[in-house]
Order: C-alpha cells, then structure tokens, then sequence
C-alpha cells in the first residue's frame, strides 16, 4: 500500500473520531513528521507517515526523538491496521469502534477555563 493511501485514511480515521490531522510543514525544519494529529480534549501527536517497508530518515529519528524529550507524543505509521490502535493510544477511553472506524463514544467532560485555555477538571486527564 502506498503512503498516500495511509496517510488519506488516517486523515479519515482522526475525523472520524472528532478531529483533525493537517498536514504538518515546517519551513527551515527539515525531518519534522507528516502529520498532526488534534484530537478533543487537548490531545496532540506528530505522524510520520511510511509507506510498508520504509524506514524513516535519519534526520527525521532525530526530530523524533526531539519532540519526544519535549513531552509530545510522535509515531511511526507503516500500515492501515495501526491507525486505531494509534489513536486508542492518543485518545483513550473516548475513542470507540463503530462501523468502519471509530467516533467519540461520549462528549468529553466538562472543562474550566484558566488563562484563556482549558483545563481538565481534578482527576479528568487520562493520558
């Protein structure tokens, strides 16, 4: 399968379940991942997409691991089969099978706002 292919159904699979995945370029930055990956609830995550059998780049492991120490969450994706478990990964507990793919079982839960942003609730951030 191509990456094309994986890439356009992560795009659905992500809306499917309430969010969105654009494509991520970084001018003057080379090696940063693919995609973005926005889900509700504040939840972020960098996809580099590959085609079966493709490695990623050197420079982008680098990039990688870059964001990794930053505290963002980065994923290599090979194959249609991994795009649920990827987002059951970025999205736990709300995100459940339905038809083709999955959609948000329930509305998050109620947020705060603090500082022009919202805050989970004391005990609602499950990642």
């Amino acid at each position: 399968m191509r990456e094309k292919t994986i890439e356009q159904k992560l795009v659905k699979a992500v809306k499917a379940a309430g969010g969105l995945c654009p494509k991520f370029v970084s001018p003057g930055m080379d090696g940063m991942p693919d995609r973005l990956v926005l889900l509700p609830g504040a939840r972020l995550a960098f996809v580099e997409v590959k085609a079966p059998g493709k490695k990623p780049r050197p420079l982008q492991l680098h990039r990688h691991e870059q964001l990794r120490k930053l505290g963002f969450r980065v994923y290599v994706l090979f194959s249609v089969e991994q795009i649920k478990p990827l987002l059951e990964d970025i999205f736990p507990k709300r995100v459940r099978a339905k038809g083709a793919w999955g959609a948000i079982a329930k509305p998050p839960k109620e947020r705060v706002e603090v500082a022009g942003r919202k805050a989970p609730k004391e005990g609602d951030d499950d990642r």
